[in-house]
């Protein structure tokens, strides 16, 4: 079905209010609790690990209308029996029988809703002339997503604006870190709001929901690592934010200090029982993907363990991003992580070059 793409600005922001929606059934069973794993032991994760990849969502996403790839990879339990996966730069369409691409066309971002086996496809524009989901109100810059939260019926979503002219390899910088309200209902954006202007730390960048609290994690990149940081507002994120100081909290976010040195760009802070959790993968486009383990939401974080080491990593492949999607299944952890290449001839000639891959990872509880 298409919809109408209606635009409004509030408080100077520009809100997307309808978007380009495109449904696709699977014939995928997806159970509530599957089997146990067990799957062949490597020796690059721990020994106490045990993997095997996850052909139910692999397959899930392995598709040929809607959203075909895409990386970031974040998921958000919408508490209504659906799931909310975000991707950053993506192909809409654009893929042959043979898995090749006819044309190397991406929008910034999309959204994709999961119902069981049924994905329904969310972006701007229409399907032969899509856009982004969600547009920043600047010229020739660009939304990438965060991490999203569900507090009083609505989704609460960070998204990371972005320009050109940053230098370096990737010629690019983060301009801004917006939050946009959300109905889950229809994935209508209701509202916009500017949290930071040059921000040097990408907040938002993984959020997690304890009692009272949300966490919000980001990362600050500079010459001497990738460093994390931890703030704590509401449920809903309207109250001020508090900033780990490394012995307490401060309304200051200069005060802010870093709580882990060695973080990807992507990654999740979660909770199980009593234990925090921390993933993350080898910050240099490495293959190896790392849980670590703590007793508060602001570490100190230890006990590292390798859970997975991604076998695509090679020549012109890399991956990244990996990150945890813990409400997926009960008896083991679903884990994503995105494929890309550095040479784009091979994400046209196979759309498999191009897109997340899934793992269950077993016996990664602490012990």
């Amino acid at each position: 079905m298409m919809r109408q793409l209606s635009i409004r600005c509030v408080a100077g922001l520009m809100i997307i209010l309808g978007a380009c929606k495109e449904e696709e059934q699977r014939p995928i069973d997806i159970p509530d609790d599957p089997e146990p794993i067990e799957c062949e032991q490597s020796a690059c994760w721990d020994s106490q690990v045990y993997v095997c990849r996850d052909s139910t969502y692999i397959s899930l996403f392995t598709r040929t209308r809607g959203w075909t790839g895409g990386d970031a990879t974040y998921s958000v339990d919408l508490k209504n029996g659906k799931t909310l996966w975000m991707f950053g730069d993506s192909f809409i369409d654009q893929v042959s029988e043979n898995r090749s691409r006819p044309s190397f066309r991406l929008i910034n971002n999309s959204m994709v809703v999961q119902h069981g086996s049924t994905l329904t496809t969310y972006h701007g524009g229409t399907a032969l002339q899509p856009k982004a989901y969600a547009i920043p109100p600047e010229e020739n810059q660009w939304y990438w997503p965060g991490d999203g939260t569900v507090a009083n019926g609505k989704l609460y979503l960070f998204m990371h604006g972005f320009g050109t002219g940053g230098g370096g390899a990737w010629d690019f910088f983060r301009t801004s870190i917006d939050l946009l309200t959300i109905n889950p209902a229809n994935m209508e954006i209701e509202n916009n709001q500017r949290l930071f202007d040059d921000p040097s730390i990408s907040w938002g960048a993984a959020l997690m929901e304890v009692d009272d609290y949300t966490y919000i994690y980001g990362v600050r990149s500079n010459d001497s690592g990738k460093r994390l940081f931890v703030a704590r507002s509401n449920a809903d994120l309207t109250e001020d934010w508090e900033y780990y100081t490394g012995n307490g909290w401060s309304q200051d976010r200069l005060e802010a200090t870093s709580i882990f040195t060695g973080v990807s760009e992507q990654f999740l802070v979660f909770k199980e029982d009593d234990t925090y959790y921390f993933l993350t993968q080898h910050n240099i486009f490495g293959k190896e993907i790392y849980l670590y383990t703590a007793t508060a939401p602001e570490g100190e974080f230890k006990n590292k363990k390798v859970i997975y080491c991604t076998p695509e990593t090679g020549g012109n492949i890399f991956t990244y991003n990996a990150f945890a999607h813990p409400h997926i299944y009960s008896d083991s952890l679903l884990v994503s992580y995105n494929v890309n290449s550095f040479d784009y001839k091979d994400i046209l000639k196979n759309a498999d070059n191009y897109r997340p891959y899934f793992v269950k990872i077993g016996g990664w509880r602490k012990e």
